[in-house]
């Protein structure tokens, strides 16, 4: 079941990546997402009462969980794959447990153990060589791309809707929390939309619905209750580890679906960024 959850994430990815290669601008294609998220959560939640009230600094929360975790995130999401391949923007993107754990280090006063900094130095290793695809003087001759700040702006997104996350998670349970932050999300991009005045792509065709429907309904609302659910029978340690496989169904995906060349230095890299964060999350 969990790995399931990995298989859908990771070709989530790939997923997206074809609306951005199709020219579908950034700000539709997670409206088009989030509409049909947005929509299975409300089947879900019609069954849950009561529905918890908010009140104060808690509104507040969900709100900034919105605005990280599904304006800010999806926007640099889609961008991001307009020029990045989906499979190595996906190894890019597991520095998020390295950023939280400096994060926690730094402001939460955590203690640095000496596997959690041999987890924290090999991920950075491994997504620095993904990003400069072997070749460090090349990324301090030409700077960052444009796509590669984009997906950079998907960790930062992700650290910070993780880190209030759990802070409203210790005031309500975390189906209606979810629930809640998307549809705020939803709104501020709507919002958006209307407030950019970007033309309307064409969606007569079968790609944007059904690509859509996958990214919300399996991505967002059938995943998130397979993860869930994996939490109740296993708990939180051991179901989080199952993470530590979305960016190789990314790079599998995406390599067999687009045709997208895995280079060594991604393969290295890769492996390096994923058992930084298996030391970062695993128990001793």
């Amino acid at each position: 079941m969990l790995t399931l959850t990995a298989a859908i994430w990771g070709s989530s990815w790939m997923a997206a990546s074809t609306l951005s290669r199709a020219g579908v601008p950034a700000i539709y294609s997670s409206l088009g997402r989030f509409g049909f998220g947005a929509l299975g959560l409300l089947v879900i939640m019609l069954g849950v009462r009561p529905w918890p009230r908010v009140r104060g600094a808690a509104a507040w929360r969900l709100v900034a969980m919105g605005f990280f975790g599904v304006f800010a995130y999806n926007l640099c999401f889609f961008n991001g794959l307009l020029t990045v391949p989906s499979g190595r923007a996906s190894l890019m993107a597991s520095l998020q447990p390295s950023v939280v754990f400096l994060y926690s280090c730094l402001f939460w006063r955590e203690k640095p153990t000496g596997r959690k900094l041999l987890g924290l130095a090999l991920s950075l290793c491994g997504a620095g060589l993904v990003l400069t695809q072997g070749e460090p003087g090349r990324l301090f001759a030409t700077g960052l791309g444009r796509g590669d700040v984009w997906i950079l702006g998907t960790v930062v997104s992700w650290v910070a809707y993780t880190l209030i996350g759990r802070k409203v998670t210790s005031e309500m349970a975390a189906l209606p929390a979810t629930a809640y932050a998307i549809w705020l999300g939803l709104g501020m991009l709507l919002v958006y939309a209307v407030v950019a005045g970007e033309p309307a792509p064409d969606v007569s065709g079968w790609r944007f619905w059904v690509v859509s429907g996958y990214l919300g309904f399996a991505g967002t609302t059938m995943a998130f209750l397979l993860y869930l659910r994996g939490i109740e029978q296993i708990g939180a340690a051991k179901t989080s580890i199952f993470i530590n496989l979305v960016p190789i169904f990314s790079v599998v995906s995406s390599n067999v679906a687009l045709g997208e060349e895995v280079t060594g230095p991604t393969v290295v890299g890769g492996v390096l960024a994923l058992s930084g964060v298996r030391l970062l999350t695993g128990q001793r």
